[in-house]
């Protein structure tokens, strides 16, 4: 389960977090019969942020997050969404049952290939991977009927798809994702530097939106939210000055003092162009 907080609430995203909502929903003019939203965007731009706040959004209904940087194997995936369903009280015996069966399979006798010629030895090698692709392929099929079953509509959250192996890519690309994307009753959130490349025709099901810097107005609308009322005059310098960048910006003013009896403002003693220096030696 991620970890929530108002500190990840977004002061913007209105238009991305409007279209989520007409997703889930399937209503609203293009999105009826879409699925999906995959929000692309650079390091630091707030897309895992923007996931979260989706992820709480829907905490009353059946909602999964699932942080693809923390999984190793596909294996991994599944068994994290069959924890969160345990979590809120969505059974899943079919998952149970077929994950069980597999293990059963696993820990049977092995076939002894010391006196077989090597071409078997490779059937072996081949079946063995053919096994392990069935028994994932099978795992999801359960657990995803388990999660939709008893006109339930789940909401999956995937985080930093850009830091998956290829192999983990091409299962969530060609198997997972478009397996989600059969049950209409599942709405899915996909972020990361790069989001998947789906095939024709779950394309279809699927809208692609690249997050934009913060412009001024929302940059002015955080600094009255933290209440820095010394910064009001100066929401352009401080969004010109981190790009609009809302990691840079988190930074800036988790740094802050707000003056008090009239005092001077500090910011760690960084005077705003400063950040603007930072964001030059990182892009750098």
């Amino acid at each position: 389960m991620p970890e929530t907080g108002t500190q990840h609430r977004h002061i913007d995203r209105a238009e991305q977090l409007e279209s989520a909502a007409r997703l889930t929903a399937r209503e609203g003019e293009g999105d009826e019969e879409r699925q999906a939203l995959f929000f692309e965007g650079p390091q630091e731009i707030g897309k895992s942020s923007l996931l979260l706040e989706i992820y709480e959004r829907h905490s009353a209904n059946g909602v999964y997050f699932v942080d693809l940087s923390r999984t190793a194997a596909e294996h991994d995936v599944l068994e994290s969404l069959a924890m969160q369903a345990r979590r809120q009280e969505v059974a899943v015996p079919a998952y149970r049952t077929t994950r069980d069966r597999f293990a059963e399979r696993s820990s049977s006798p092995q076939v002894d290939m010391t006196n077989v010629r090597m071409r078997h030895a490779t059937f072996q090698l081949i079946a063995q991977g053919e096994d392990r692709g069935l028994r994932t392929a099978s795992l999801s099929d359960a657990l995803l009927d388990n999660l939709v079953a008893e006109a339930r509509r789940p909401v999956i959250c995937l985080d930093s798809f850009e830091a998956c192996a290829r192999p983990m890519r091409d299962w969530l690309a060609r198997s997972l994702l478009p397996n989600l994307l059969s049950r209409r009753e599942v709405s899915v959130f996909v972020a990361g530097r790069q989001v998947p490349r789906l095939s024709h025709p779950d394309t279809a099901l699927v809208r692609t939106l690249v997050l934009p810097p913060f412009d001024v107005r929302a940059v002015r609308e955080w600094i009255e939210t933290l209440g820095f009322t010394s910064l009001t005059e100066k929401a352009a310098a401080i969004q010109e000055a981190n790009g609009g960048v809302p990691g840079l910006l988190h930074e800036f003013f988790a740094d802050h003092t707000e003056p008090a009896n009239g005092g001077t403002a500090r910011t760690q003693d960084r005077p705003i162009r400063a950040i603007a220096d930072d964001q030059d030696s990182r892009d750098g």
